[in-house]
C-alpha cells in the first residue's frame, strides 16, 4: 500500500503477538526477517498465487544478515507456524524448462 511517498507493510497482529509471547525470546533478526518476508509477499505474490520465491542468498544480501541468521530465522518462523517454505524450480515461460537450481518458495500463513 502506498500513500504520499510512504510505504506501509501489513502484518498480522496475532503473528506479532506470537513473536512477542514466545519463550525463549525471539531474536530481533528473526523478527526483522518476518517483517521483510511480509514485505516481499506484498510485492511479489499476485492474485493467482499466494506465495513468492526468493533465494537465501538474495534475502541475505537484501537485509544484510549472515547466512546462518537467515536460515535459523526461517526455521524459527516455520516452527511458530508463521511461514511455510518449500524448494521449487523456476520454470521458463517460453521454453517450459525447469531451472537447474532450487529456489526457496515462501508462503506467509494466516495466524
Amino acid at each position: 500500500m502506498k500513500n504520499k511517498r510512504q510505504n506501509y507493510c501489513q502484518v498480522y497482529n496475532n503473528a506479532i503477538k506470537k513473536l512477542n509471547d514466545y519463550k525463549p525470546k525471539i531474536k530481533y533478526s528473526t523478527r526483522w526477517l518476518y517483517i521483510y518476508l511480509n514485505l516481499l509477499e506484498h510485492r511479489f505474490a499476485g492474485q493467482n498465487e499466494d506465495f513468492f520465491f526468493r533465494s537465501i542468498d538474495d534475502i541475505q544480501k537484501d537485509i544484510h544478515m549472515g547466512r546462518r541468521q537467515v536460515i535459523s530465522g526461517i526455521k524459527t518462523l516455520e516452527a511458530l507456524s508463521l511461514i511455510h517454505t518449500w524448494q521449487m524450480h523456476w520454470v521458463d515461460k517460453v521454453t517450459k524448462k525447469k531451472s537447474e537450481k532450487h529456489i526457496t518458495a515462501f508462503r506467509i500463513l494466516n495466524v
